[in-house]
């Protein structure tokens, strides 16, 4: 399929003076470090130093989503759920954060909880087309038995590394059962079953649906075509998408991250195409 720790000794020394007279550069916040990970898809350490920024910076509430998101993507569920819900009870209007419980359950399979943190959020913001169409969604598949289940037993297969298997079961709930929300799993794991020409027919499914529904993903979208492309040989085609991505990041952060997974590739691929670029040449 297609993760620095701070030292807070460091913080509490006096900025030293570099040679030319001037203070040394200011070790980075919590918050800082947290969303440089978040950037750059290190959801591990964008979870550590989230947590570390929570606990520094109790006023700003607006943390425990982004912890909640970086627990999410690490599959700890219990613990996203716990951030999102803090952050519910401080702010029981804010529409956002029952959109993401709903996205977090629909992650987990559980449809029914899905489709009633989406119910609410819709209650908040009724019309909101995206919100009406997760309720719509999650109300299709709360209401077909066993879907849920299904769901489940897809996501564990993909954990195994089990690739046909569950590529046959994501086929069923996407294309069988309309479960497009999982068009991004669909096709990472088409991928790694070796089918090129169909995963990138799939991840073109996958950018109209987050061009439509989920427009922060569209730098995923890139960077798993630069990584198809890659993996083809095609070091010219990746390198495009990855250039994609980095300008998605800089329309969403407004800032590009040196140390982002698609500048890392960037620099890989112009080193592929360009052997001079390389360190042996």
């Amino acid at each position: 399929m297609i993760r620095l720790p701070f030292s807070g000794q460091a913080a509490r020394r006096q900025p030293k003076l570099a040679d030319n007279g001037t203070a040394a550069e200011m070790p980075q916040t919590a918050v800082a470090q947290a969303d440089a990970a978040r950037n750059r898809g290190d959801w591990q350490n964008a979870a550590t130093f989230y947590r570390r920024a929570v606990a520094d910076s109790p006023a700003r509430t607006d943390l425990l989503v982004q912890l909640g998101h970086a627990e999410k993507e690490l599959g700890n569920y219990d613990r996203a759920e716990t951030a999102y819900r803090k952050y519910q009870g401080l702010h029981p209007r804010n529409v956002d954060i029952h959109v993401q419980l709903g996205h977090l359950f629909n992650r987990k399979g559980d449809m029914k909880a899905a489709f009633t943190w989406y119910e609410k959020a819709l209650q908040l913001a009724p019309d909101d087309r995206e919100i009406v169409r997760h309720v719509n969604i999650a109300r299709n598949g709360s209401s077909r038995p066993g879907l849920d289940q299904s769901r489940r037993d897809a996501m564990r297969l993909v954990e195994e590394n089990k690739w046909s298997q569950a590529r046959a079961a994501l086929r069923e709930l996407v294309v069988g059962n309309g479960q497009i929300d999982m068009i991004a799993v669909y096709a990472n794991v088409t991928k790694e079953d070796g089918d090129f020409d169909e995963a990138l027919t799939l991840y073109g499914q996958y950018r109209d649906y987050a061009s439509s529904f989920n427009p922060d993903s569209l730098e995923d979208v890139e960077i798993q075509l630069g990584h198809l492309h890659k993996i083809a040989g095609d070091y010219r085609t990746a390198l495009a998408h990855y250039i994609k991505a980095r300008n998605h990041q800089f329309k969403r952060a407004g800032y590009v991250d040196p140390s982002s997974s698609h500048e890392h590739e960037i620099q890989a691929c112009i080193s592929e195409i360009y052997t001079c670029f390389s360190a042996g040449a």
